[in-house]
């Protein structure tokens, strides 16, 4: 859709003190589709509210992003209502996808496009981990878990 300004807002633990595996993902594809990377695409920011609404701003100041991967339902809200304050039209303006699911998308028109996943895998390895480890286990193997891609009304063409 012709984007090459896309920003993953994310918060500190999935950022430092290295980007998390999803994080690493979105760099490398990022890089292998040509887009050169950096902390444009992956910010840092103080977390809390006030630094959050900086970092949005900052990065609408001189180089708008076209899209925005957003972490968690609390940040997209944030992110609509800053949008909304100043403007900033979706998709007209940038493509939003959330990295979560909520069930408070499908009351937005346009629905917000989003990933979501069984959590069900993901609870009971939680649950195997934590009997491990009480056992005196050492239990450090990694698990994936895929998302399905919700394609709402957030995400259309990259702005010129």
């Amino acid at each position: 859709m012709g984007h090459r300004r896309i920003v993953m807002l994310t918060r500190g633990e999935r950022r430092k003190p290295v980007p998390g595996l999803l994080e690493r993902t979105f760099l490398n594809e990022l890089e292998a589709q040509g887009i050169p990377t950096g902390g444009y695409n992956l910010p840092d920011w103080d977390e809390t509210p006030g630094g959050f609404h900086q970092l949005l701003d900052t990065l609408f100041r001189h180089t708008p992003p076209t899209a925005l991967l957003v972490q968690g339902a609390q940040l997209t809200v944030a992110v609509l209502q800053h949008f909304t304050e100043r403007g900033i039209k979706v998709p007209r303006d940038i493509s939003l996808v959330c990295m979560d699911a909520d069930p408070a998308f499908a009351w937005c028109q346009p629905s917000i496009s989003h990933l979501s996943w069984d959590f069900d895998p993901i609870v009971r390895r939680v649950v195997r981990w934590a009997d491990n480890v009480a056992r005196g286990k050492d239990d450090r193997r990694a698990s994936t878990t895929l998302a399905e891609f919700i394609e709402g009304g957030t995400i259309g063409p990259a702005k010129r």
